[in-house]
């Protein structure tokens, strides 16, 4: 039985309700960010205008559609070859669902949902960010123009419990109400290219539910989404981290989140897709549980997510060469890159490593391991 702690919602931590929307433009218009995002993303266009038409925005609709969706679209045309969608079939839209994905990105992924929803006409879903993210009021203020649901981070033992019940009670509520909401598959990014489901937030999401476990989560609608990039977003900072914690000498510096972002959204990311996939059926949920209402389930479903996002990963080239780069082996030459693929992969590589001080070839080992981990794990699920 779920322990009973006070989970009464935040308005702190919601999206902003169409009312607050023309009070938080005129906060966002009056910050220099707005016109440093405004000439990034809309070089062609006067600050000035940009600025007068937010004054007008009404809704958080509206803010989407005349700002970010152009903005979203601006910044993947200079940062990525395609984005493609697919899965759109298998979202129910007369009730609300739990959309989750692996996480690449740490503004990209939920971010791109919304796009691809924009894109079909769709209504989007709120997104979760974690308050760590948040550092300054223009990016709180931005972030809950576009729906976005604060997640508190931090805190004593007590304090995780105690937001972790808010964080259940409010996707419950969302759903609930027939609309939508996305949240990562873990806490944090993957770094090492193997995406897994986190068995804790699984936990998370029954502690606003009832006694019946799998009918709890059933009541989420819950939707795994795959999104893939081609060439991993910040995949040369991932690669030298993963490269410091194997030695115990990793620290993360002031303002490295930032610097995170701001590479995701400016690196070349070539061709990018996101693949929605089946929701959870109540009777998936319920198998799984075989009687056994614990641990057992809760790793149950975290699995049956992870294999979704196998399943629906779309793999590139770069995978394919990173795989028989790894392995030694010609696996997927020919059928799935071509010689000079091969050869501008390994070249790419080389330069991600360029500048490092350590050891550059176990370094290029990480890179092959986080591009060559997405084809192992399919090779997994489809054997």
């Amino acid at each position: 039985m779920n322990e009973i702690v006070d989970a009464e919602e935040r308005p702190d931590l919601l999206p902003f309700e169409d009312a607050a929307v023309p009070a938080a433009m005129k906060r966002l218009v009056a910050d220099p960010l707005l016109g440093d995002m405004a000439r990034f993303a809309f070089p062609e266009i006067p600050v000035a205008d940009i600025k007068e038409q937010l004054l007008h925005v009404a809704s958080a609709d509206e803010f989407q559609e005349v700002f970010v969706r152009p903005m979203l679209e601006r910044i993947l045309k200079k940062s990525c070859s395609s984005f493609t969608m697919g899965g759109l079939e298998h979202i129910d839209f007369s009730c609300g669902h739990l959309f989750m994905s692996d996480h690449r990105d740490i503004v990209l992924d939920g971010s791109l949902l919304q796009l691809a929803l924009l894109r079909c006409d769709l209504p989007t879903s709120e997104i979760t960010f974690g308050s760590n993210l948040i550092s300054s009021p223009f990016v709180e203020d931005f972030g809950k123009c576009n729906k976005m649901y604060k997640i508190l981070r931090g805190g004593s033992a007590r304090d995780l419990v105690r937001n972790s019940h808010i964080l259940s009670e409010h996707i419950r509520r969302v759903v609930r109400d027939g609309r939508s909401i996305w949240i990562s598959q873990r806490d944090g990014r993957t770094k090492d290219g193997n995406d897994h489901t986190d068995q804790g937030l699984i936990k998370m999401l029954t502690l606003s539910g009832g006694e019946d476990v799998a009918a709890s989560l059933s009541e989420l609608h819950i939707v795994p989404f795959a999104i893939s990039y081609e060439y991993e977003s910040c995949d040369a900072l991932k690669a030298r981290e993963l490269y410091m914690r194997r030695r115990g000498d990793y620290r993360k510096a002031p303002g490295e989140d930032l610097r995170s972002i701001i590479t995701g959204v400016k690196q070349f990311k070539g061709a990018i897709h996101l693949e929605i996939c089946p929701p959870l059926r109540p009777e998936e949920i319920r198998q799984l549980s075989a009687g056994d209402e614990g641990n057992e389930l809760l790793r149950g479903v975290a699995s049956l997510i992870d294999r979704r996002i196998y399943e629906a990963y779309r793999l590139f080239p770069t995978n394919y060469i990173a795989y028989d780069r790894k392995f030694g082996t010609a696996r997927y030459a020919g059928a799935e890159y071509a010689p000079e693929q091969y050869r501008a992969f390994g070249d790419y590589l080389e330069q991600c490593t360029e500048g490092f001080d350590g050891d550059r070839e176990e370094l290029f080992g990480i890179l092959l391991d986080i591009y060559a981990t997405p084809v192992e794990n399919k090779l997994a699920v489809e054997a």
